[in-house]
C-alpha cells in the first residue's frame, strides 16, 4: 500500500480570531493578490449574512516556511507594524470577504469604498436595532451605511434628515455602529449609563439584551470554515488551487506567482514587463514593434508575460538538459526541454536574468518574420501561440537566421505548423517541434541542408477547379433553375464580401513600404 500524505487541514476558526490575526500581521496576503475592491452594497449584503449566522464561504490559507516563498503584504487598512511582521499564514482565498469585515469591524475608522456606480466614497456602517429584531423586515434593510460626517442630508445639504455624529444620538435613534462589535462591553456600558436616566429604561435594557443575544453573538461567535495548505505544498499546487478556488477574484497565472517568488529576492519582475517610473516596459516595446503608422499596435501585441517566460524556460531547460548530457545521463534520466507551467514555476531568477535579453531580441526578430509574409496585424496571425517558438528559434540562431537558406527552412517550418494545425489545440505545442535546429541537440536538418522536413499538406489543382465550377453557369442545382440562380447570386455575394474584407484588411501601400524599409 502506497504511503499518502494529507497536504491540507480543515477546521473552523472564529471570525474575530481570524480578523485579529490579520490585524497583528500573523495572517497576510501574498503580493500577487489584487487590492480590495468591494463596493458598499456587497459589504452591506455580507454584513447582513453574518448578522443572521448564514455561511459566507470558506477561506484558504498557506502555511509559511515551506518550499513556496511569496512576498507578503498586510491586509488593507492594517497597521504599519503588521506589514513588518513575519506572517504565519498567507490568505489565498477569501481576501475580499475578510478585508471587508476587517474594515468594518476591527479598524474603528471610516471605510473607504465605492458605490455600485464606481464612485469613491467613505462610509460608516450601522445596524438598525429595531429593524434587526423585527423578523418581518429584510435584514439588508437593517444594515445602513452613512456618510463620513455621519449625517444624512437633503436639499443639497441644507436639511439634516438623520444625525449620528455623537454616541448619544446613536443611542436615541437605536443605531448600533458595527465598529463597536469588538468592544461590545464598552458600548453596552455606555448605553446603560445613558438609558438609566430615562423612564423607559427597563424596556430599552430588555431590547438591547435581545439585540445582543440574537445579533451581536452571531458576530462574536461566528465560525469560518478554513482550509490550510501545508508548508510543503508545491508551487504548481498553489497555482492550481488558487485558480480553482478563486473563481470570483483575479485569476492567478504563472507570471503572478513567479513575480511573488522573485520579490522575496528583491527583484520586481512586474517592472520588467509593465515598466515603472516613466520607463517603458517590455510589454509596450512588444506592442509597438514594427507598428504600422495607421495602426494602434503591431504584430507582437498579443504576446503575454507568460509567453515571454515560456521562451525563457525553453533556454533554461535546454541548458539543464545539456548539463545532464555532459554528465553522461541518457534516456529517462535526461530532463525534458519544457515550457509547461511547472517548468515556469521552477525557473530560477538567475536563469531569467541570463536569458531575458536574448529572448527579447528573439521576439523583436519574430516581429519581422510575419511582416515579410505580408502579415501586419496581430489578428491576422494564424496562431498566436506559434510566436513563442518562432521567437525562441530566431533567438537561438541569431544572425545565422538571416541567410536565405535558413530563412527558407524557417518558413517551411512555420507553414507546416500552420497547415498541420500544430498550434491550434488546447494541448499546445511540443518543444521538440521547434528545437529541431537547435545547437543543443544532434537533430539539425535546417543547418545541415538535409531534406528531413515535412512538407505541408496541399491541395491539387483539380480540387480548386472543382470548387470554382460550383459557381459556374453550367452548375446543375438539384433543386432546379431557380435554386441554381439563387446559389450563383449567393456565391457572387460571398466573393464580393471576401474582396471587401481583403481590401479593408490590407495595409496601405505607403505603410507597408515604410515597414519593409526597416527590415
Amino acid at each position: 500500500m502506497s504511503e499518502s500524505t494529507t497536504s491540507f487541514t480543515a477546521s473552523s476558526i472564529g471570525l474575530l480570531t481570524l480578523l485579529k490575526s490579520g490585524h497583528d500581521g500573523r495572517l497576510q496576503l501574498p503580493d500577487f493578490q489584487r487590492s480590495w475592491v468591494w463596493d458598499e452594497e456587497r459589504i452591506r449584503s455580507l454584513i447582513a449574512s453574518v448578522s443572521r449566522g448564514f455561511p459566507v464561504g470558506a477561506v484558504m490559507t498557506l502555511k509559511t516556511g515551506g518550499t513556496v516563498e511569496l512576498k507578503p503584504r498586510a491586509l488593507e487598512g492594517a497597521p504599519a507594524q503588521a506589514g513588518r511582521e513575519k506572517p504565519e499564514s498567507l490568505l489565498l482565498d477569501g481576501q475580499q470577504r475578510l478585508t471587508s469585515l476587517y474594515q468594518v469591524l476591527m479598524r474603528k475608522e471610516v471605510v473607504s469604498t465605492i458605490t455600485p456606480r464606481r464612485q469613491r466614497v467613505k462610509r460608516w456602517f450601522y445596524l438598525d436595532i429595531e429593524k434587526c429584531l423585527d423578523e418581518t423586515i429584510d435584514r439588508d434593510e437593517a444594515v445602513v451605511s452613512v456618510p463620513e460626517d455621519r449625517r444624512f442630508t437633503s436639499d443639497f445639504g441644507r436639511v439634516v434628515e438623520q444625525d449620528l455624529s455623537t454616541q448619544e444620538r446613536e443611542f436615541e435613534q437605536g443605531m448600533f455602529p458595527l465598529s463597536a462589535i469588538v468592544g461590545w462591553s464598552d458600548w453596552n456600558q455606555a448605553f446603560v449609563n445613558w438609558a438609566m436616566k430615562l423612564d423607559d429604561f427597563q424596556e430599552r435594557f430588555r431590547r438591547i439584551n435581545q439585540f445582543y443575544e440574537r445579533i451581536v453573538k452571531n458576530f462574536t461567535e461566528y465560525l469560518v470554515p478554513a482550509i490550510e495548505l501545508a508548508a510543503a505544498t508545491s508551487k504548481e499546487a498553489v497555482c492550481v488551487v488558487f485558480e480553482k478556488v478563486n473563481t470570483g477574484g483575479k485569476p492567478l497565472d504563472a507570471f503572478e506567482l513567479i513575480t511573488a517568488m522573485y520579490a522575496t529576492d528583491g527583484y520586481e519582475l512586474r517592472k520588467d514587463w509593465y515598466g515603472a517610473d516613466g520607463a517603458e516596459g517590455r510589454h509596450e516595446r512588444f506592442r509597438t514593434a514594427l507598428k504600422l503608422p495607421s495602426a494602434s499596435e503591431g504584430v507582437l501585441a498579443g504576446v503575454g508575460n507568460t509567453d515571454f517566460l515560456q521562451a525563457v524556460s525553453l533556454f533554461h531547460t535546454t541548458e539543464v538538459r545539456a548539463r545532464a548530457l555532459a554528465e553522461g545521463k541518457s534516456g529517462k534520466e535526461l530532463p525534458k526541454i519544457s515550457a509547461t507551467r511547472q517548468s515556469l514555476l521552477d525557473l530560477p531568477l538567475d536563469a531569467y536574468l541570463r536569458y531575458q535579453s536574448k529572448v527579447e531580441a528573439g521576439f523583436l526578430e519574430a516581429a519581422k518574420f510575419p511582416v515579410r509574409l505580408g502579415i501586419y496585424r496581430v489578428r491576422d496571425l494564424p496562431y498566436q501561440s506559434q510566436v513563442v517558438p518562432l521567437a525562441a528559434v530566431l533567438a537561438e540562431l541569431g544572425g545565422e537566421a538571416e541567410s536565405p537558406a535558413t530563412m527558407e527552412k524557417i518558413r517551411r517550418w512555420y507553414w507546416n505548423g500552420v497547415f498541420g494545425e500544430l498550434y491550434g489545440s488546447s494541448v499546445g505545442w511540443h518543444p521538440r517541434s521547434i528545437w529541431a535546429g537547435s545547437r543543443t541537440t544532434p537533430r539539425r536538418p535546417w543547418r545541415e541542408g538535409t531534406r528531413r522536413h515535412v512538407q505541408p499538406p496541399t491541395r491539387g489543382a483539380p480540387h480548386f477547379a472543382a470548387r470554382r465550377s460550383r459557381c459556374g453557369d453550367d452548375l446543375a442545382h438539384p433543386r432546379g433553375d431557380g435554386a441554381r440562380s439563387r446559389y450563383r447570386v449567393s456565391c457572387r455575394r460571398r466573393a464580393r464580401l471576401g474582396q471587401r474584407r481583403l481590401t479593408s484588411g490590407r495595409a496601405r501601400e505607403g505603410d507597408r513600404n515604410l515597414i519593409r524599409a526597416t527590415l
